[in-house]
C-alpha cells in the first residue's frame, strides 16, 4: 500500500470514530481527539506504523467494543502457550495447559526478563479497553494478533524480532527458564461456541448453571425451567449463574433469567443510542419494570460468578442482578466497566481491508449511585 491509500484508511477511520457517543456527548474530549488526529494526519506510513496510529485512535475512547481487529490465520506465527489468571490471586498469570516439560499450574513470571505487571503496562497501549482486567483477559484470551501477548506481531513489538523467546516459569518453588519457539497458529485461541455455550451441574445442595454466551435461545429457556424444577423437586436451596467465561451476546437473557427469581420489580440499564447524532433514550434506569415471573422459580439465594473475561452483555447481567439485589457476586473483577459503550457498528478500512468496529450507544447502570465503579467488584473474591 502506498502513503496515500494509508492516508485514506485513516481518515476513514476518523470519520467513522466521529460518530462515538463520546465525541457527541463531550465537547472537550472532541477537541482532544481532533488534536490526536491531525498530529497522526501528518506522518508518513508503512503497515505497522499505521496500524500503530488507528490503534492510538480507538484507545482513545476507553472503550472495550471500539476497537481494530485483526483475527489470526494459518500463516500466523506465536507461542502456543494457554494462559488463564489465578482466581485466587488473580495478578498471577498461569499456565493453563502442559507445555513440554512446564507443567499446567506453573506461574508465568517474565517474558524476555519483563515482569508480568510490565508486559500488562506496555501491551494495555495496544488494546481497546474499560479497565486493566479487559486488558488481562484480551492479552490472553482474544484471537486476534494485534491483543495476543504471545502474537509474532506483539513479541516483535516489544522484545525485538526473534524466532524464539525466553520465558520465566515458577513452579514446585524454582524458577525455569525456557526458549520457545515460535509456531504456526492452529486455533487453540477462540471464542466460545455456539454449540456448548450453556451446560449445568448439580454438587451438593447446589445447582451451577455455567452461561458461556449470552444466548437467548429455546435451549437457554428450557434449561433454565428444568432447573428451577430440579431446584423444587431437590429443595436445593443454592443457585449459582457462571458468567466467569462469558464475553457477551444478547442482552434479552437477563429478563428471561429474572422471569424465574422471585422479585416483583427490577430495573433496566439506561440505552442512550446516538446513532441519528443525538442522544435518544431506549430504555431508562428509573423505570421499573413488573417481573413477569413463571410458575415455578430458581431459589432465593442466588450468586452470579464473574472473572476478567466477563464483559459486554454478560457484564451487564451481572450488574443488573447486582443492582437489583437479586444475586450476589462472586468470582475477580469484570473486564467490562458497569457503566460502558457498546451496540458497535462493524465496518473495514477501504484500502487495507482492515476490520474496526464503533460503539453508537451508551449504557448506564441501574444503581447510578454505583456511576463511578471501573469494574463490577465481587461481594467475595474467589
Amino acid at each position: 500500500m502506498t502513503d496515500i491509500e494509508y492516508q485514506t484508511d485513516l481518515e476513514y477511520l476518523y470519520h467513522a470514530l466521529q460518530k462515538h457517543p463520546l465525541l457527541i456527548e463531550d465537547k472537550y474530549q472532541k477537541e482532544c481527539f481532533e488534536q490526536l488526529y491531525l498530529r497522526k494526519k501528518c506522518e508518513k506510513y508503512d503497515y505497522n506504523s499505521f496500524l500503530d496510529a488507528a490503534t492510538e485512535l480507538t484507545v482513545f475512547f476507553h472503550d472495550g467494543h471500539t476497537n481494530i481487529e485483526i483475527p489470526y490465520t494459518l500463516k500466523s506465527r506465536c507461542l502456543r502457550l494457554q494462559c488463564c489468571w489465578n482466581e485466587k490471586n488473580a495478578d498471577e498469570l498461569l499456565l493453563e495447559r502442559w507445555y513440554d516439560d512446564i507443567p499446567e499450574g506453573s506461574k508465568i513470571a517474565e517474558i524476555e526478563g519483563m515482569a508480568i505487571e510490565n508486559v500488562i503496562n506496555m501491551i494495555s497501549c495496544r488494546i481497546p479497553h474499560e479497565n486493566v482486567f479487559l486488558v488481562k483477559s484480551r492479552m490472553i484470551k482474544y484471537p486476534y494478533i494485534n491483543y495476543h501477548i504471545f502474537s509474532e506481531m506483539n513479541l516483535k513489538l516489544l522484545f525485538g524480532e526473534k524466532d524464539e523467546y525466553l520465558v520465566s516459569f515458577f513452579s514446585n518453588g524454582k524458577i525455569i527458564k525456557k526458549k520457545i519457539p515460535l509456531s504456526f497458529y492452529d486455533g487453540f485461541l477462540d471464542f466460545p461456541s455456539d454449540e456448548d455455550f450453556l451446560s449445568y451441574e448439580i454438587l451438593d445442595n447446589t445447582v451451577i448453571m455455567h452461561l458461556n454466551s449470552c444466548i437467548c435461545n429455546e435451549k437457554y429457556k428450557e434449561m433454565l425451567k428444568k432447573l428451577a424444577y430440579i431446584c423444587k423437586e431437590k429443595q436445593i436451596d443454592l443457585f449459582i449463574l457462571d458468567l466467569s467465561s462469558n464475553m457477551g451476546g444478547s442482552s434479552a437473557v437477563i429478563d428471561e433469567f429474572i422471569s424465574f427469581t422471585d422479585i416483583e420489580y427490577f430495573r433496566r440499564y439506561e440505552m442512550i443510542d446516538f446513532s441519528s447524532g443525538k442522544a435518544e433514550y431506549i430504555t431508562r434506569r428509573q423505570d421499573l419494570i413488573r417481573n413477569q415471573k413463571k410458575d415455578v422459580l430458581l431459589p432465593k439465594h442466588i450468586y452470579c460468578k464473574v472473572s476478567h473475561h466477563t464483559f459486554s452483555s454478560a457484564r451487564t447481567f451481572a450488574v443488573t442482578l447486582k443492582d437489583n439485589q437479586i444475586a450476589e457476586i462472586i468470582g475477580i473483577e469484570t473486564g467490562g466497566k458497569p457503566n460502558s459503550y457498546g451496540m458497535p457498528l462493524k465496518m473495514r478500512l477501504p484500502e487495507s481491508d482492515i476490520r474496526f468496529r464503533v460503539s453508537r450507544c451508551c449504557f448506564l447502570r441501574p444503581d447510578a449511585d454505583m456511576d463511578a465503579a471501573i469494574t463490577l467488584t465481587p461481594n467475595v473474591i474467589l
